[in-house]
């Protein structure tokens, strides 16, 4: 049984005095938030808030894809394949097997929850508040840096494109980002699901594409076994580089987690939530999998270059009209479709942490039920500002700077929710999940640490972490013994 922690130190300065923050077995109590995914297994909707102004359950799961797939898709995957040739693809099926293992850990969790609150909720009611605190501030920052990284390379994309200075162009995605989450929920899940569908729609075009062009080749099988074994073999670069790249693939998987958050706004949570944790990992897989699977098949994989788009690559060798022009626009879309799911779980994660007396009060308030907190959007909006103007002078070195060094988190972040799911764990089953998932991710973590490519990435990481422990300590009502 969990001890009373003492009251939040936000109660003493920035939270309301409308009502004490005092909280008991570490759930918060009489906050003058509202309860943060504020659902039960009933699958109602919140009194003041209808059904027509939450997700529907589609929704879900394209916010989700939303944050997944994003620039480093189509330009991050030229580094997996530079690091382990064609074999890449036994990485992209290791680090997809540990993402849905930790999805049915959420999903667990979740359920067990009856739909109330996410993986911070749960972390706190498991491993106390200064532990929820450390992960949801952690993650916050995770996808607070990677909205401005998005901006950033949005930024980038418009400067080739119309000529903008880089600065003014992440500036206008960041307020494109911010109207859009201004939106009702319905509004703004559907904007997402047409950002989403876009992308979808274009990586099922170009798998569709270089199949046909491959079957239009004589010999097509001929030529796509050459492509895959006849350049060093199937594993030129050995063995450990196919495990020493699972790291970065499942840092690039890294949103699928957003489904559980954003579960807790749609119309029925308990079945949103069991749909996701069954099928997202492998829609994600598919698409991931199956983009990089053409381009090996297609490309001898000497011919991508790390920090190039291999999709660029091989709709020239196709001799695709305007080729390059799609890929920026398309780019740009995956851009703002990320920034936009971003800010939403920055947003949302602010909030349930204000509602656990874990941040400020102010940043849960919203103008009506069910929308997006106002002081959540506006400090998530200045953290991408804040992010944004680190790169002023130099946005090509900024943006892979910012998301390596937030990549590490999530791997500290899916080993906390391993934590609280084996603390949780009910069956066989979920003891062995939880357990392999507890060793599985310090040891990712300490490959990304030994791995030269890395390895600055994950100290930046770590440095984020510890920072944001050490204000725990300091911050997080703490539990009695």
């Amino acid at each position: 049984m969990m001890a009373q922690p003492r009251e939040s130190p936000w109660c003493e300065g920035w939270a309301s005095s409308a009502a004490p923050c005092q909280t008991t077995d570490g759930m918060p109590m009489n906050n003058p938030c509202p309860p943060a995914p504020p659902l039960s297994g009933s699958d109602q909707a919140p009194e003041g808030q209808s059904v027509q102004d939450k997700l529907a359950s589609f929704h879900v799961a394209m916010i989700s894809l939303g944050g997944i797939i994003g620039a480093g898709l189509f330009v991050g995957t030229s580094a997996t394949i530079s690091s382990a040739g064609p074999a890449v693809l036994l990485s992209y099926g290791g680090a997809g097997l540990a993402i849905a293992l930790v999805m049915r850990l959420l999903g667990d969790l979740a359920i067990h929850a009856r739909g109330r609150g996410s993986f911070i909720s749960h972390t706190r009611h498991w491993l106390g508040p200064r532990a929820a605190f450390t992960v949801g501030w952690s993650y916050a920052l995770l996808w607070a840096i990677t909205a401005g990284a998005q901006a950033v390379a949005g930024g980038l994309l418009l400067e080739v494109l119309c000529g903008l200075a880089p600065l003014w162009g992440a500036v206008a995605f960041i307020a494109v980002a911010w109207g859009l989450n201004r939106l009702s929920l319905r509004h703004y899940g559907r904007s997402e699901t047409f950002l989403s569908l876009l992308k979808l729609g274009f990586l099922g075009f170009f798998m569709v594409l270089g199949l046909g062009w491959l079957f239009s080749r004589p010999h097509p099988l001929q030529l796509a076994w050459h492509n895959l074994a006849g350049h060093g073999g199937i594993m030129p670069l050995g063995g450990w580089a196919v495990v020493a790249v699972i790291p970065m693939i499942v840092q690039s998987f890294s949103g699928c987690e957003i489904a559980i958050i954003a579960a807790g706004d749609s119309e029925k949570p308990m079945r949103s939530i069991a749909r996701t944790v069954e099928a997202l990992p492998w829609r994600v897989l598919f698409f991931y999998a199956g983009s990089v699977a053409v381009i090996v098949t297609l490309l001898p994989w000497q011919a991508v270059r790390p920090g190039t788009s291999p999709f660029l690559t091989v709709m020239n060798m196709i001799n695709l009209p305007g080729a390059s022009m799609a890929a920026v626009v398309v780019t740009l879309v995956a851009v703002m479709s990320c920034l936009n799911s971003s800010v939403y779980v920055v947003s949302r994660t602010l909030r349930e942490l204000a509602a656990s007396s874990l941040a400020p009060e102010r940043l849960c308030r919203a103008r009506r039920p069910g929308d997006l907190p106002t002081g959540a959007l506006n400090l998530t909006t200045l953290l991408e500002m804040a992010v944004v103007a680190t790169g002023v002078e130099s946005p090509a070195h900024v943006y892979p700077l910012l998301l390596g060094a937030s990549g590490g988190i999530i791997v500290f972040v899916y080993f906390m929710v391993a934590l609280a799911a084996w603390r949780l764990a009910r069956n066989l089953f979920s003891r062995v999940a939880s357990g392999l998932c507890v060793m599985l991710f310090p040891i990712l973590a300490l490959m990304l640490g030994l791995l030269p490519q890395s390895r600055q990435d994950t100290a930046l990481s770590l440095g984020v972490v510890l920072v944001v422990g050490f204000c725990a300590w300091w911050f997080a009502p703490q539990q009695k013994k």
